[in-house]
């Protein structure tokens, strides 16, 4: 949140958003006018859904961020946990549609170690993505800051106007 807070957004593309833990923190600390909450999981969709049920301003979807399709585009960009799910054969492609629907900010909290592990979990992928980023000609500042004492880092990509 505190890293959040530095930014400049009021709309925002949670995708990922499993029950809606972060989604209602976001909602309640940050004046956010328009707000759309997706996950591949139905169930997890509708658990969120009554977790939210006092915001008005918040839509949900259930689908996979392979298939996303929007015609609007968002001040935010948020996945957590997600982009580690997505194979290494399709990440430059996810990447690049997140950043075609962002209008300012595409942020992802996700599992990096350098030098990637040999042995983890079948599910799980390491990405380069300030290398994934950089190749994005939209994308004009991206930083890396490591979550002290976790394999997690914030990676947030910065958009031209």
């Amino acid at each position: 949140m505190d890293y959040l807070s530095k930014l400049n957004f009021s709309t925002v593309l949670e995708v990922g958003c499993g029950f809606g833990r972060i989604t209602r923190r976001l909602l309640e600390h940050f004046n956010i006018s328009e707000y759309l909450a997706m996950d591949i999981s139905p169930t997890l969709v509708n658990n969120a859904m009554k977790l939210m049920n006092n915001f008005t301003n918040i839509q949900f979807k259930v689908a996979d961020i392979r298939q996303l399709q929007t015609e609007k585009k968002y001040d935010l960009v948020l996945g957590v946990e997600v982009l580690m799910h997505v194979p290494p054969t399709e990440i430059n492609s996810v990447i690049n549609k997140l950043v075609s629907i962002s209008n300012k900010h595409v942020v992802n909290i996700d599992w990096y170690e350098e030098p990637t592990p040999e042995k983890h979990a079948r599910h799980c992928f390491v990405h380069n993505f300030n290398e994934i980023y950089k190749e994005n000609t939209h994308v004009i500042n991206i930083n890396r800051i490591p979550l002290p004492a976790t394999k997690q880092s914030i990676f947030h990509a910065q958009l031209t106007s």
